[in-house]
């Protein structure tokens, strides 16, 4: 063993010494520590499950603005979730401008079409699950959509179960979801894809077309659109798929960013032509929005928590090392170096500190479990989900709150034993015992 390192090991070893000469006030500040870890951590996980079970509530009920064509009609309700049936749409180029409008956080675009299967006209509406924010947060709790082109989410009014297929223009599509009810007629009844999986039936429908069929180009309004239906049926062919321009949808939906005024973004919105802007129930959205200032509140308690145990650790090193002005006096006169005592200080401080965090962690673990089996279960009873954070994000979270323990912990004692640097060994041998 080198010198270095025999310098180190003893270190190490004077300052696991001074955690047990006072064992009742290290088992103390250890279990301080302990308690702002476990707080701190549990808190987040809790909040965390909590804020996406809200905001999954929140976006149930519905989109802030829709903006849809001049003409269109709307399902007249307090939940915006999408558009009566038209023929009617927007460029889709339009989603970009309405992005760059100011308050506007999300733009998730949607495109319902007039679909024919067994004879039967069905409402066929994609949606974008990048941008999506109304349907997919209507899947039961803890179920997720699959991600591919031959999948299919239902209303709560479909009469097909999960697992059963539809055929479209030839191409199978599976049922992956069944969404809950909404009280919205149009939505509970429709049946859900993906853009890509719509460019696909729209691929197949082409195929499916009697090559000397002549093609109607898109209706621009609903009675050319009946026009063009009753032309159809006049010649025997009945399509699976209507005629589909590329690049157009059928609405908007927007959510608001935190802070947003509605009327300030009605107005901005409304300089563009040829669009109606239907606005949402005012109470959701300023309820929604006031969910951020919630969960800011939240993470300045857990910061002023912290800050607490910082001041403590502060102060109970600033006494601890008061009381050991005489023997850091002794060992400075011995020869060692400043930078030796402060590492023996900040080595007991760390001990104490990084058990209470470890201990911490059990702790958060242990509220998390009583959380999620009593607010968890009422959160249920009222329908808002109650998921916990990814097993990554947990354990990250854990070492965080750890670590921050610790460092807190440590910091503190640093700001105690870096005073003792100015002083002399002679003056602190002079000095009588804080007892």
């Amino acid at each position: 063993m080198t010198k270095r390192h025999r310098s180190r090991f003893l270190l190490v070893r004077l300052g696991a010494q001074n955690v047990g000469r006072r064992l009742l006030r290290s088992v103390l500040l250890g279990m301080a520590v302990m308690i702002a870890v476990g707080v701190v951590f549990s808190g987040f996980v809790t909040g965390w499950s909590l804020r996406e079970g809200i905001l999954t509530t929140f976006s149930r009920m519905g989109a802030d603005l829709l903006v849809v064509p001049h003409g269109a009609l709307v399902n007249i309700t307090s939940t915006l979730l999408t558009i009566q049936p038209t023929d009617l749409d927007l460029d889709a180029v339009l989603g970009e401008k309405l992005r760059a409008v100011p308050g506007v956080a999300k733009v998730a675009a949607q495109r319902l079409i007039r679909a024919s299967v067994e004879g039967r006209a069905i409402n066929l509406i994609a949606y974008d699950q990048a941008t999506d924010f109304t349907v997919e947060s209507w899947l039961p709790a803890g179920e997720r959509p699959v991600a591919a082109t031959g999948s299919l989410l239902v209303g709560e009014r479909v009469a097909l179960k999960t697992g059963e297929a539809l055929t479209i223009c030839g191409r199978s599509l599976v049922v992956t979801g069944r969404l809950g009810r909404t009280g919205v007629g149009p939505f509970d009844e429709s049946y859900f894809i993906t853009f890509s999986a719509l460019d696909e039936l729209v691929a197949a429908a082409i195929r499916a077309r009697p090559a000397n069929a002549p093609v109607h180009p898109p209706a621009s309004s609903p009675s050319e659109g009946a026009d063009a239906t009753h032309h159809d049926h006049a010649a025997g062919r009945a399509e699976c798929l209507p005629p589909i321009a590329q690049d157009r949808v059928s609405a908007f939906l927007l959510q608001l960013s935190a802070g947003a005024s509605t009327e300030q973004a009605r107005f901005a919105i409304g300089q563009i032509p040829a669009i109606k802007i239907v606005t949402g129930n005012p109470i959701f959205t300023a309820a929604r929005q006031s969910l951020g200032s919630l969960f800011w509140g939240v993470a300045i308690f857990a910061g002023l928590l912290m800050l607490a145990i910082f001041f403590l650790v502060s102060l109970l090193f600033s006494a601890i090392v008061q009381e050991r002005y005489r023997e850091i006096g002794v060992l400075r006169a011995m020869g060692a170096r400043p930078a030796q005592i402060i590492s023996i200080t900040l080595i007991e401080a760390g001990l104490i500190t990084g058990f209470g965090g470890l201990l911490g962690i059990g702790a958060g673990f242990s509220l998390i479990f009583v959380f999620a089996r009593s607010l968890g279960f009422y959160f249920s009873s009222l329908g808002v989900p109650f998921e916990a954070p990814p097993a990554g994000v947990i354990w990250i979270a854990a070492g965080a709150a750890a670590f921050c323990g610790v460092a807190i912990g440590v910091g503190g004692a640093f700001v105690a034993a870096w005073r003792t640097r100015r002083l002399e060994p002679y003056a602190m041998i002079q000095m009588e015992s804080a007892r």
